[in-house]
């Protein structure tokens, strides 16, 4: 979470939720990133890479996290909502975000790719 902008204590916290996530994604074969969508303090959806077991290259930590918080919201519109993701977002995953008008996004690292 590297930048000159002050992360509060929630955003440490659900970062930690998206490591851990992390971590199962890398004991199930998979690329470890992990991502989780708040909305009003609350966690909306979770969710890792499953490109490996789902045979899909889209499957990505992100992607899997939208889609699961647009069914939770019954809305493809992700306005207000927060994405935590342990890994800086692909550019198909960016798409995706700016697509599904995530309000704002933290990540844990950045990724040279």
């Amino acid at each position: 979470m590297g930048s000159s902008t002050q992360y509060t204590d929630d955003d440490l916290r659900w970062m930690r939720r998206a490591f851990t996530l992390a971590k199962m994604a890398g004991a199930q074969g998979e690329v470890p990133v992990g991502a989780v969508v708040i909305k009003d303090s609350e966690i909306l959806a979770e969710g890792h890479n499953l490109t490996q077991s789902a045979l899909d290259p889209t499957a990505h930590a992100e992607i899997v996290t939208i889609r699961a918080a647009a069914i939770a919201l019954s809305d493809w519109r992700l306005t207000g909502c927060t994405l935590y993701v342990t890994l800086e977002p692909c550019a198909m995953c960016a798409g995706a975000l700016v697509l599904s008008r995530v309000s704002r996004l933290v990540f844990g690292a950045r990724d040279p790719k």
